[in-house]
């Protein structure tokens, strides 16, 4: 039981790398973009991400694991760091902005489905991982439809 605790705990763990990814990546977008409907979408978005991250650490805390308190992971500053200077080559070009936006919001997605599709994740915790999942989905989609605007 408690090597099956563990396994959901670094897996939750990934999943607070990746919402502390997208949170730093919204905000980071949101500072760089000149259209003011995607900027504030994308704080909105960042809150949104901060507010899974404590629940994610919740859910560890119930299991009396040891949230992580980092800022993401290595592979998540990589995308910001990329972000960060495809704002600076576009000079805030939304369409690029928003692609790289896209291309986070598609991975976090993966990384959630595989969570939820796990059945080492206890059943108690997937309304929430779903729910997390179904957020994110709702804001691809929405960011998705900033390009045509």
């Amino acid at each position: 039981m408690e090597n099956n605790n563990q396994i959901t705990n670094e897996k939750l763990s990934r999943l607070i790398d990746i919402t502390e990814d997208g949170k730093e990546g919204y905000i980071n977008a949101a500072k760089d973009i000149k259209n003011d409907a995607a900027r504030s979408s994308f704080l909105v978005f960042a809150e949104q991400r901060s507010a899974y991250t404590s629940q994610l650490k919740e859910l560890i805390h119930q299991q009396n694991g040891e949230a992580p308190d980092n800022g993401g992971d290595s592979k998540g500053s990589l995308h910001r760091v990329w972000m960060d200077l495809k704002a600076v080559f576009t000079g805030g070009d939304t369409e690029a902005i928003i692609n790289a936006c896209i291309t986070g919001e598609e991975a976090a997605l993966k990384e959630y489905e595989a969570v939820l599709n796990d059945p080492l994740i206890p059943e108690r915790f997937k309304p929430i991982i779903l729910e997390q999942f179904n957020g994110i989905q709702h804001a691809l989609t929405n960011i998705k439809s900033q390009i045509y605007k």
